[in-house]
């Protein structure tokens, strides 16, 4: 392997390859020092939006920046790339087909106030640990490491609150996957096909028709509509699952479609996208007939679920996003799926 550059590993860092650790943990604290080849290719940095599947944070994801906005810190030394994100949190990505390697920056960020551990899974498997990390005070040095992801189809950033989630903030920084000039092959490809069918929608079988904003008769909406897209961006995701289809709206928010004749069922599923903050009410009426009314919702405080509404021989749906608490700021909600099934074709 060519070499870009070297960087050294600290205390609690594996570096892992074919998933088996090369490195020693340490036990005290003490740096137990391992270079780390940085290979060349095309680097593919993760992304706040790319994440799939089952992600689930406390708060957020943001994108190269900690999850308190500010610059990406760790025991004062910036990061330009890279995630933060505030413990419990899980993010998942598919491993790029070319790539052999990933690499990354692990640690508390400088506006860390608790106790956490951050874990990285291949294909469900752990290959690498901080062990516990303890608040500004704690010995951890952050320092890149390399994870073989040759062949492996999911990766998964774990952090885990140990104690009072207060504060605690986390760091992946860098976070960059490298590829090579040819495909790899799944080493385990049962566990790749489990993996795919895992992020297919929830759809029914049969002819549909999506819904999106140029087919509604009425857009009343606070920010905007995007569509197949959460209002910030990215795909839909409700409470860590994702959709490739539907609405992304910020409340307060009514769109009104037309019902055509050959129209049988709509079926959505509607929630607090994964972005929001705040506290949101949604509904669904059908020619002016209140017919599902989630309650008082959070994006953490929520129990999504399919729902499948008869409308044939009506004449309009429409889908409402209340804001609850009198604070719009992170009033994120998704209308999931959003498609009538039809008599026909799908058009």
């Amino acid at each position: 392997m060519k070499i870009q550059k070297k960087l050294i590993v600290a205390a609690s860092v594996f570096v892992a390859t074919s998933f088996n650790v090369l490195a020693q943990e340490a036990t005290t604290g003490e740096i137990a020092a391992a270079e780390v080849e940085v290979m060349k290719g095309k680097k593919v940095y993760l992304k706040s939006t790319g994440t799939v599947g089952a992600t689930s944070s406390y708060w957020k994801i943001n994108q190269d920046k900690a999850v308190s906005n500010e610059k990406l810190s760790m025991k004062g030394v910036e990061y330009k790339k890279g995630l933060g994100v505030h413990a419990p949190s899980k993010l998942i990505y598919e491993v790029p087909s070319k790539a052999e390697f990933f690499y990354v920056v692990p640690g508390a960020d400088d506006a860390h106030q608790g106790k956490i551990k951050m874990n990285i899974l291949v294909d469900g498997k752990e290959v690498f640990t901080t062990g516990n990390i303890k608040s500004k005070s704690d010995k951890y040095m952050p320092k890149m490491v390399a994870i073989d992801v040759k062949g492996a189809t999911s990766l998964e950033l774990v952090v885990d609150q140990l104690e009072d989630n207060g504060g605690d903030h986390a760091d992946w920084a860098e976070a960059f996957f490298v590829e090579g000039k040819k495909e790899n092959a799944p080493k385990d490809v049962e566990y790749a096909k489990a993996f795919k069918q895992s992020l297919e929608d929830d759809e029914l079988p049969g002819a549909k028709v999506y819904l999106t904003k140029e087919k509604a008769s009425l857009v009343d909406s606070f920010w905007k509509v995007m569509n197949d897209e959460g209002i910030e961006g990215g795909k839909i995701s409700i409470s860590g699952k994702k959709y490739n289809h539907g609405l992304g709206v910020h409340a307060p928010s009514k769109l009104v479609f037309p019902i055509e004749s050959n129209y049988k069922t709509f079926a959505v599923i509607p929630g607090a996208n994964d972005s929001n903050g705040g506290l949101i009410r949604m509904r669904i009426l059908v020619d002016n007939k209140e017919v599902f009314n989630s309650g008082p919702i959070r994006s953490q405080k929520q129990k999504p679920e399919l729902l499948q509404i008869d409308v044939q021989g009506k004449k309009e749906i429409t889908l409402i996003v209340d804001e609850e608490d009198g604070d719009k700021g992170g009033d994120h909600a998704s209308w999931a799926g959003a498609y009538f099934m039809i008599d026909g074709d799908t058009k």
